[in-house]
């Protein structure tokens, strides 16, 4: 009898035990978000390889923005954040699958990826991200990173950036702010941009449109445009005037205005015209100087937006200033989002195009793992 009465304690000792632990586990998984609220039923992160905490930053008094903290399953050290600012257009940065390039380099990489939503993208609170201007987003990203670099998940005694497509601006001005703060920036990724002024890149995006649209404009007739487009983005950007008021100074500001792509009645590529007045004022090369880190700079060959003079300028000057430090990539048959092209006028109409993330992941992982 005793026995029996043993062996029922034991068992209602394992089995409160159990129940004990799947609440606490059920907390765990639900608490880091019940602090900024989820603001629809999509599911939480649930990908083989690595395990994503859900938590949140404050950067303004009535702005909270969502963080996403990325860690392998069974990391072998301590492992150390790479910090990831996005591309220009909006959206949440949440993995629906593991068949992306961030979802690739977050399983692979081995170290801790970390995402923070932008203002409106997602969960995160504050203005819509289509209405966020350029200095904002950036000290939202400063802001947020350096409270997470103090962050138990993570090893931050070395800190790695990865900016992608137009975030290759922001990264450099973010980790140099970090590095300011004392943190040691080891490394720096950046792919799809360069780092010429936020005016020579409009100007660059302007020539390839008029070059790869063959059947709508005549290599006679670029010379006349790119003069006319210099002219318009010089008033729009750097003396920061609305572009409705640039095209009243004559009918050739009047027809740039209504050809330069992505270009709305009220927005520039889904972000405000503000956002790249603002832009076209930072000095991307001055940081990139002042930056002490390893650097990685990927072109693809079949870039629809940039130019490779753009990338290769980043190259050189950190060379230049701290030889060795940093290296070019080219990537062969990829276009600006990493899809592979026959050549480059159907990758800039975006026909006949494969995905192929793995390609840029691989790249990217292998230098990470030599740093």
């Amino acid at each position: 009898m005793f026995q029996n009465r043993f062996l029922s304690l034991c068992l209602a000792i394992l089995i409160a035990s159990v129940v004990s632990a799947v609440l606490l586990w059920t907390q765990d998984a639900h608490a880091s978000v019940s602090d900024l609220p989820r603001k629809d039923d999509r599911p939480l992160e649930n990908i083989a390889g690595f395990k994503t905490h859900y938590g949140s930053v404050r950067v303004e008094s009535d702005v909270r923005l969502r963080t996403l903290i990325t860690i392998p399953e069974k990391p072998k050290t301590p492992t150390h954040p790479l910090l990831f600012t996005q591309w220009v257009s909006c959206g949440s940065l949440e993995f629906k699958n593991d068949n992306n390039q961030l979802a690739m380099i977050a399983r692979d990489s081995g170290l801790a990826l970390v995402r923070v939503e932008r203002a409106g993208s997602g969960d995160s609170e504050g203005p819509s991200c289509g209405e966020l201007d350029y200095n904002t987003e950036v000290q939202h990203y400063i802001t947020a990173f350096k409270m997470l670099l103090n962050s138990e998940l993570f090893d931050s005694s070395e800190v790695f950036v990865y900016g992608s497509s137009l975030g290759s601006t922001t990264a450099p001005l973010v980790g140099l702010a970090l590095q300011s703060a004392g943190h040691n920036i080891a490394g720096i990724v950046v792919q799809g941009g360069g780092g010429l002024t936020h005016y020579e890149r409009m100007l660059n995006f302007d020539r390839i449109y008029l070059e790869r649209r063959p059947d709508a404009v005549s290599p006679q007739e670029i010379h006349n445009e790119m003069n006319a487009r210099a002219k318009f983005h010089a008033a729009y950007l750097i003396e920061e005037r609305h572009p409705d008021e640039v095209a009243k100074d004559g009918p050739d500001m009047a027809a740039v205005r209504g050809d330069v792509r992505g270009l709305s009645d009220t927005h520039h590529y889904g972000r405000p015209f503000r956002w790249h007045q603002q832009a076209a004022q930072r000095n991307f090369l001055q940081a990139w100087a002042l930056l002490d880190a390893q650097v990685l700079v990927i072109f693809n060959e079949f870039e629809q937006f940039e130019v490779q003079h753009g990338h290769q300028v980043i190259v050189d000057t950190v060379n230049r200033l701290r030889p060795g430090t940093a290296r070019l990539v080219v990537q062969r048959g990829l276009g600006h989002s990493g899809w592979r092209f026959e050549n480059a006028i159907e990758a800039y109409e975006d026909k006949k195009g494969k995905p192929e993330p793995s390609t840029t992941a691989n790249t990217i992982v292998q230098w990470l793992r030599a740093q």
